[in-house]
């Protein structure tokens, strides 16, 4: 792109994206670049935060959407992408947001692309005129908001669903999604009736409704069977509903799938921590009595916290045999259906919680006397030392494979208190776990087989993080005798020898002098070196740059990079721990122009540059002059 002046904020503006035969040597540059590197590239984009053009913008975003399919997956291909890792896609509870938390193993409404519901390839069965409405009626914010959308989505495919019943060519095909999903959707779509009837948690509904499905109901079978026949005949065209909308999200999501085929972009699921309530509802028994999920005090909270996620009985989980019990399918059944859906593997939340999960006593105080990990410390489920990688490898893995997937396509979140079972059975198994430089993780030091990211949907996005480190040591001395002089400081304070010592200086000075090193040209000399650091300690768009370089100098096979992060939004999407603003992010309906924007701004990822840099100091350079130069060419275009 070339520069056509500084606006009058002091930011470059750019006059034009590059051309198509500079996007077609980037392209193959990049793509050359990263097979000598032995690098694949995923981007982060949840369903919400997906861009839509004007107008096909209904409030919130779909990776099934015609914008993502026709404009957005070719757009992140050329930029060498080649997975989209999503969000979990279970059904969101009615006034909660968040994806990890989900309602049932149902999919979520909003993932539903409603302007391909006027196409013949849905039946026609929403008008132009009404999908128009919902774009003209949705909220005029750049972000979310999800009590709008929950609105205008319920009118609209309500008023599709009817004119599903009118007559629609999509009869025969829903009937056959009916008879092979139904018996589990009627289940969820029952749940959600009497939420919206109680409107209050499942625990506190009356009697025979609390215990409808449960095997120990203190009403007796006869009883449950009775309300729940009337229950479904009562609401027999909602319950209908619930499955329709289950039945357009099944067909996108096939679509989806038949097009990463030919793109080579493929989506990766999420599947979370957390049992959806629903289905601990419909399986109470199976699970732990006054106990949940949670994680234990560590540098972030240092009260652990209460998540709040029932957790199976582990006696529930396998057979004395050895054999899957009633728990056991349960989780197996929901792998399954998460690797049925997903053309690119898929990622496990809090892997731990499947490893040696920590347990607490729901509404007290988390102490040692009443909270812990059940498997590696005495108690009740105290685990032989084999047995820890059991879920891994009989159920998840297993699923994997009889879904077509290797243990490569699948990530592993394991980040948080370090667990040794957990970092035991991860090495046994070969799973690829999660590098997070933001965390002060060096990039150097990431196994090949974990997956390497700056941020993730917990972090701040890099801009804000770049801002506040730099900030920590405003006005102070950054140069090189002034490490050596806090070196000593610190030392002299560790050792009982000084009583103050500057944390953040010493902090930064050593990340930035890793960096340096872990990015610098092989054969750059001590000079260099030495100029190239305090680069990095001046100038934030260079730290920022040589950020990004170190994901792709990194032993790790695997990049990923945030969508705030690639876009250079400079904005947070989560704030684990709070409950208002967050998941509402969205990525600009004019992407490409705001990505080239930032990338010239320096504010967001120049990957020609990253791929240069790491062949570099690979000392890969020499014996690939035309590569060299092709890439340094589509680097200054884009940095111009």
């Amino acid at each position: 792109m070339r520069i056509s002046g500084i606006s009058s904020n002091g930011n470059r503006t750019f006059e034009r994206r590059p051309t198509a035969k500079e996007m077609q040597v980037y392209t193959s540059s990049l793509n050359e670049g990263l097979r000598l590197l032995n690098k694949k590239v995923d981007i982060i984009i949840h369903n919400s935060a997906a861009p839509a053009v004007e107008k096909e913008n209904t409030g919130i975003g779909s990776l099934f959407s015609r914008t993502v399919q026709n404009k957005l997956i070719p757009f992140l291909k050329s930029h060498g992408f080649s997975g989209i890792q999503q969000e979990p896609n279970n059904l969101r509870k009615v006034g909660d947001s968040s994806p990890y938390a989900p309602e049932s193993s149902a999919k979520n409404i909003f993932m539903i692309p409603l302007e391909k519901l006027t196409t013949e390839k849905y039946g026609k069965i929403l008008s132009e005129h009404d999908f128009e409405k919902v774009v003209k009626n949705r909220s005029k914010s750049s972000r979310v908001d999800y009590y709008n959308v929950n609105e205008e989505y319920n009118k609209v495919l309500r008023t599709a669903y009817e004119n599903f019943k009118a007559g629609s060519a999509l009869k025969d095909e829903f009937a056959q999604f009916k008879k092979a999903n139904g018996n589990d959707l009627k289940k969820a779509a029952i749940y959600r009736i009497l939420s919206s009837e109680y409107q209050k948690s499942w625990q506190e509904w009356d009697g025979i409704d609390k215990e409808l499905f449960s095997t120990a109901s203190t009403f007796g079978i006869e009883k449950a069977q009775k309300r729940i026949s009337e229950i479904k005949l009562t609401h027999k065209d909602d319950i209908d509903y619930f499955i329709f909308q289950q039945f357009l999200i099944d067909k996108a999501n096939a679509e989806s799938n038949e097009l990463a085929k030919k793109s080579g972009v493929k989506i990766i699921g999420d599947s979370p921590v957390a049992t959806p309530a629903a289905d601990v509802w419909i399986n109470q028994d199976l699970f732990l009595k006054g106990k949940a999920l949670g994680c234990p005090p560590d540098a972030f909270s240092a009260d652990g916290q209460t998540w709040g996620f029932d957790y199976f009985n582990p006696k529930y989980i396998f057979n004395p045999d050895g054999t899957l019990g009633k728990a056991g399918r349960l989780m197996k059944e929901k792998y399954d259906k998460f690797f049925s859906s997903f053309s690119g593997g898929l990622r496990i939340d809090h892997v731990i919680g499947l490893v040696d999960p920590f347990i607490y006593t729901v509404g007290e105080k988390m102490t040692p006397q009443n909270s812990g990990r059940i498997y590696s410390v005495a108690g009740e489920f105290k685990k032989k030392p084999e047995e820890y990688s059991n879920i891994l490898e009989k159920i998840v893995l297993k699923s994997a494979k009889e879904h077509g997937f290797d243990k490569k396509d699948i990530i592993c979140e394991d980040l948080g208190e370090p667990n040794l079972p957990t970092i035991k059975v991860m090495k046994e198994l070969g799973l690829s776990g999660t590098s997070v430089t933001q965390f002060d993780y060096r990039g150097a030091e990431a196994p090949a087989r974990n997956v390497i990211a700056i941020g993730t949907h917990d972090n701040k996005s890099f801009i804000e993080y770049t801002d506040d480190l730099f900030k920590q040591v405003e006005g102070k001395n950054v140069n090189q005798r002034s490490l050596f002089r806090r070196l000593i400081n610190y030392y002299a304070y560790k050792f009982n020898l000084a009583k103050n010592r500057d944390e953040n200086l010493v902090h930064f000075m050593t990340k930035t002098k890793h960096l340096a090193d872990d990015t610098a040209p092989k054969n750059i000399s001590k000079k260099e070196l030495k100029e190239y650091k305090q680069q990095l300690r001046t100038d934030k768009n260079k730290f920022m740059k040589a950020s990004f370089a170190e994901l792709f100098t990194s032993p790790a096979k695997r990049v990923q990079i945030f969508f705030a992060d690639f876009w250079g939004l400079g904005k947070t999407y989560n704030r684990p721990g709070t409950n208002t603003g967050n998941w509402e992010l969205r990525i600009p309906s004019e992407f490409e122009d705001r990505y080239y924007k930032a990338v010239s701004e320096g504010k967001a990822p120049n990957l020609a540059d990253a791929v240069l840099t790491a062949l570099k100091q690979r000392g890969l350079d020499k014996e690939n002059p035309e590569l060299i130069k092709n890439l340094d060419e589509s680097a200054r275009i884009l940095s111009e």
